[in-house]
Order: C-alpha cells, then sequence, then structure tokens
C-alpha cells in the first residue's frame, strides 16, 4: 500500500544531523549523546542528551537579546509554519556582506507572513574542522529592517548566524576581522520575530521553486520547536513541502 503522505507533498529536509561534528558558536556548550540505557542489558535503549538551545539546526527566539520579549514557549505554533523563499547568495565568498543589492531582484516575490531564507552554500563546510564554516557572508542590518518592513516573519541561513561569526580554529591564527556586532539578530528578534540558523539544502530548495509549478502550489517551512518553558531557542527538525491549495 503506498504511503498517501508521499503521494500528496513533496518535502525537502533542512535540517543537518546531530553528531560528534556539531559545529557550536565560541562559548557554547558542545552536544553530547551517549547511551544511557542498552536493550542487551536493560530491555530497553536510552540515550543521554546534552544539548545547547542554539546548537544545530536551531531557531532563536526573542528573549535570546531582549528578556522582557518571548520566550520560546511563548511563540504560538503559527510562527513556525510559514510560506518560504529562498534567496540565492551562493556566489558570496567567504566574510562578505549580503547587502540590500543583493535581496532586491526578489523583493517583488517577498510576501507579508513569509519566511525569507538566504542560501550562501555554507552548509557544505559544516563538518570542517578547521573553523571554514565560521567563514561565512553575513547579512547587514539593513536587509534585515527591509524585509521586516515587506512583512517578513522569519529570517533564516545555512550560516552559524545571520551576522558575522568570529574567526575559530587554525584559522583564525594571525587574523582580525571587523566587529559587525549583532544587528540582525537585534531587528529580527527586537521586532518579536524568530531567526533559524545552520539551516542545509537551501540549494534544493531554491531549485525546487526555481522550477516553478501549479499556479496555486506554495512552499512551506515547518521550524516547530521543542516547548521548553523560559528558553531562548530550541533545535528544530526543519523540513520544507509543497502544498496544494
Amino acid at each position: 500500500m503506498s504511503d498517501p503522505i508521499a503521494q500528496l507533498v513533496e518535502l525537502v529536509d533542512l535540517s543537518h544531523h546531530f553528531d560528534n561534528h556539531v559545529p557550536v558558536y565560541p562559548g557554547d556548550p558542545p552536544f553530547r549523546c551517549v547511551q544511557h540505557c542498552t536493550v542487551p542489558r536493560d530491555g530497553y535503549s536510552v540515550h543521554e542528551l546534552d544539548i545547547s538551545s542554539h546548537a544545530g539546526t536551531h531557531i532563536d527566539a526573542p528573549s535570546h537579546f531582549f528578556a522582557d520579549l518571548p520566550s520560546i514557549d511563548q511563540l504560538p505554533l503559527d510562527a513556525f509554519i510559514r510560506p518560504v523563499l529562498v534567496i540565492d547568495v551562493s556566489h558570496k565568498p567567504a566574510r562578505q556582506r549580503i547587502s540590500w543589492h543583493d535581496v532586491q531582484p526578489y523583493q517583488d516575490q517577498v510576501k507579508d507572513g513569509m519566511a525569507v531564507f538566504f542560501c550562501t552554500g555554507w552548509s557544505r563546510f559544516w563538518t570542517d574542522a578547521d573553523g571554514r564554516y565560521f567563514d561565512h557572508p553575513w547579512i547587514e542590518k539593513d536587509v534585515a529592517e527591509r524585509l521586516i518592513a515587506l512583512g517578513v516573519k522569519v529570517l533564516g541561513t545555512d550560516t552559524m548566524s545571520p551576522d558575522q561569526s568570529p574567526v575559530v580554529g587554525d584559522r583564525g591564527e594571525g587574523r582580525e576581522v571587523e566587529d559587525t556586532g549583532y544587528g540582525v539578530h537585534e531587528a529580527v528578534l527586537g521586532a518579536g520575530l524568530i531567526i533559524a540558523e545552520n539551516l542545509t539544502n537551501l540549494g534544493a530548495l531554491k531549485s525546487l521553486q526555481d522550477a516553478g509549478g501549479a499556479p496555486q502550489s506554495a512552499w512551506m517551512v515547518n521550524l516547530t520547536p521543542l516547548k521548553i518553558t523560559g528558553c531562548d531557542g530550541s533545535p528544530v527538525r526543519a523540513f520544507a513541502w509543497k502544498a496544494r491549495f
């Protein structure tokens, strides 16, 4: 018997695996997963997890930067399920700014209430041990502010942060980068909205969007987090699907 869900939708996984190679922002606790109970010994399997609220593919709640704004459990479910548009900036080299000039060709496609994801292609460096993943292009604050003014409710990226990340690993020896602050975090979270980080497979989603389809079809994204009381973020199993209305 065929799966009825498979007949109705196309699914695109946008999440990285959690394993021993998960890179974390400098100063954040590392991911750890160890087996606590085993089937041979205990009759069942249980694992112990140590995980940051901002590890792996995850979302930031407004309380990540603003203590008086909503935590992850205080946001409504519909905040995490949105129509999505992918903007291709994969031509950008390391540490280069993403400006409104890069976004402007997509402006007419931006609709009120949607999520906008930036595809830098940097997810290909996810498991690199030399810190290259942290050398991603970054988004100017002005871009976030303009997208918010157009009604965007979620900003996402396939990088460690939409803002510039610090230099880490051996690649950081003797290097200095401009301290550009947390402009995108401040703009998006300060507006009570959410940020999705460490997404992957955005290039595949962009290709599917470009392929078109029925006029009454739209790509949707699900970023539903764990309902952790008072928490400032949560890992998610992010995925997109082509909905038919």
